[in-house]
C-alpha cells in the first residue's frame, strides 16, 4: 500500500463531527509520534508517551490506530508523502537532459533530509536492529521512491551521459553522500570547531560534482 493510500485510509469507529478537526488531531498525532519514536525507537515508546507529546489522552490515540505497530507505521507512512513529492516535478516528464533532472532530484532530496531529520533517526534506528521492519519499509517505500531514480541512471546510460555503470550501485552511493553527511554533521562540527550548514546550494553543488565527475561522461 502506498503511502497516500495509506494516508487515506478510514478510521475505525464513529466519525467524528469535524473532518477537519479529525485531520488536525491525527496529523498532531503523528508529527508527536515522530519526534518520540526518533529519541527512543519503537521498543522504547509508549503509548502514553505519545499522547503526552501530542497533548491527547490515550483513548484519542487509539481511535485513530489500532496499536502501537500501526502508529509507527503510519508516522513511516506520513513521513514517506513528503519524499513521493518529488517526482510530481514537470522536469521528470520533460524533455530536459538527464543530468538535469538527477540535478532537481539531488536538490529536493537535500530538501527533504533538512526538514525530516526524525525519519533520518527512525530509518538509521530500524536499519541497524529491526530485519522485519527494514523489508516493510523496503517494500512499501523505498521501491515506490527510489525506481524512478534508477530509471533516469539506465537513461543516462541509454544517453550517453552517465558511463556504463551498476545503476544499483549509483542509486546506493548517490543516497549514501547526501544521508551519511547528515548524520556525521555532528561530528564535522566538532572537528572542525565550527558550525556547519549543508545548504541545498553549497552541499547540492558539492552532491553533484562529486558524483558527476565520478560518473557522468564529459
Amino acid at each position: 500500500m502506498t503511502p497516500i493510500a495509506l494516508l487515506k485510509k478510514a478510521h475505525a469507529g464513529r466519525r467524528p463531527k469535524s473532518l477537519d478537526t479529525d485531520n488536525n488531531t491525527r496529523t498532531a498525532i503523528l508529527t508527536a509520534a515522530r519526534s518520540v519514536f526518533a529519541q527512543k525507537g519503537f521498543e522504547g515508546t509508549t503509548i502514553r508517551e505519545v499522547a503526552k507529546a501530542a497533548r491527547v489522552n490515550n483513548a484519542m490515540i487509539y481511535y485513530f490506530f489500532k496499536d502501537k505497530s500501526d502508529l509507527y507505521r503510519s508516522v513511516i507512512a506520513y513521513s514517506f508523502t513528503a519524499f513521493a513529492v518529488i517526482w510530481k516535478n514537470d522536469i521528470f516528464r520533460s524533455s530536459e537532459p538527464v543530468r538535469k533532472k538527477i540535478e532537481t532530484f539531488i536538490d529536493a532530496y537535500i530538501r527533504f533530509h533538512q526538514k525530516n531529520e526524525d525519519l533520518r533517526r527512525i530509518m538509521a534506528m530500524e536499519f541497524a536492529g529491526s530485519w522485519e521492519n527494514v523489508c516493510w519499509i523496503c517494500e512499501e517505500y523505498f521501491a515506490e521512491c527510489f525506481s524512478p531514480l534508477t530509471e533516469l541512471f539506465r537513461e543516462g546510460i541509454r544517453t550517453g551521459e552517465l558511463k556504463q555503470l551498476d545503476p544499483g550501485m549509483a542509486l546506493t552511493s548517490l543516497m549514501g553522500i547526501v544521508v551519511h553527511n547528515f548524520i556525521m554533521l555532528p561530528y564535522a562540527e566538532q572537528i572542525q570547531k565550527k558550525k556547519m550548514t549543508l545548504s541545498q546550494k553549497k552541499f547540492g553543488a558539492f552532491v553533484k560534482s562529486l558524483f558527476f565527475e565520478g560518473m557522468g561522461n564529459t
